[in-house]
C-alpha cells in the first residue's frame, strides 16, 4: 500500500499544513472560533480535499449531512431552493447544527451561481459551503465574496519532514533530518504531498530490499576565522 493512502489524515492534526497561520486558521474554524463558508484554494497535492472532509467530520461529527455531488447536478435539483431548506432544517438538530456542501474542484463549475449564492445568504449559519479550488479567480466573485478564503500554497520540503520522519520510523527506516530533507528536496519545485510521499515509497522499497540509499552530502558548517587566530 502506498504511503499516501497507508497515512492519510485521520483528523486535521495529521494534516501537513504549509505554515504555522495556516494550520491555526483551520483549527479555529474546526473549533467554531471563526465561522462562515470557506474556499481552499491552491495548487494540486497541498490537502485542500482532505482538510474539507476533515473540517465537516470535525464540525459535524461522523454523521454530518453532506451533499458533495457536482455543482451542476446540485443546482439542477428539482425545486433546489425547497431542498437546501429543508437539508438546513434537518442539519440544525444534528450535532454541527449545519447542511454542509463540498463543491471541489469548482473552477471548472458549469451552471447558475446565483442559485449557490442565494442559499448561503438565505440560510444563514445553518449552511456551511466548503468549495475547493485551484484557481480562485475562476470562482464566481459573489460566491467568493461570501467566503473566507484560504491560500493552501506549494508544501516547502522542510514543512514535510516531520511528518516523513514519524511515518518512516513507524516503517523501521530511521535516518537523519538533514538526509531525509534532501531527498524531499529533489520534489519540493512540484510543492505536491503526493510526489513528496512518493520519495517515502521509495526510500522503504529500497529499505525492505536491503539496498543502500540514495547518495547525499551533509553540509558541513562554515569555520569563522577570528583575527589573531
Amino acid at each position: 500500500m502506498k504511503i499516501q493512502e497507508k497515512y492519510a489524515p485521520t483528523n486535521l492534526i495529521e494534516v501537513i499544513y504549509p505554515d504555522t497561520a495556516t494550520a491555526n486558521r483551520i483549527k479555529a474554524i474546526a473549533s467554531g472560533q471563526l465561522t462562515g463558508h470557506l474556499l481552499l484554494w491552491g495548487p494540486n497535492g497541498t490537502a485542500k480535499t482532505t482538510i474539507a472532509n476533515l473540517l465537516i467530520q470535525a464540525i459535524g461529527g461522523v454523521d454530518a449531512i453532506v451533499d458533495d455531488v457536482q455543482f451542476d447536478q446540485l443546482v439542477s435539483k428539482q425545486d433546489f431552493d425547497l431542498y437546501i431548506k429543508n437539508s438546513c432544517a434537518l442539519s440544525s438538530i444534528s450535532k454541527g447544527g449545519k447542511f454542509f456542501i463540498l463543491l471541489n474542484e469548482f473552477d471548472t463549475a458549469k451552471g447558475p451561481a446565483h442559485k449557490l449564492w442565494t442559499a448561503m445568504d438565505e440560510c444563514g449559519s445553518n449552511l456551511m459551503v466548503i468549495i475547493t479550488t485551484n484557481e480562485p479567480m475562476k470562482v464566481h466573485r459573489s460566491i467568493r465574496s461570501r467566503c473566507t478564503e484560504i491560500n493552501m500554497s506549494a508544501l516547502s520540503a522542510q514543512s514535510v519532514v516531520k511528518r516523513a520522519q514519524e511515518i518512516l520510523a513507524a516503517e523501521g527506516l530511521v535516518l537523519p533530518d538533514a538526509q531525509v530533507r534532501h531527498y524531499l528536496k529533489t520534489k519540493q519545485h512540484t510543492g505536491d504531498l503526493r510526489k513528496y510521499f512518493e520519495v517515502l515509497d521509495e526510500l522503504l522499497y529500497l529499505h525492505s530490499t536491503d539496498q543502500p540509499m540514495p547518495h547525499w552530502q551533509a553540509i558541513k558548517p562554515q569555520m569563522t576565522l577570528v583575527n589573531g587566530d
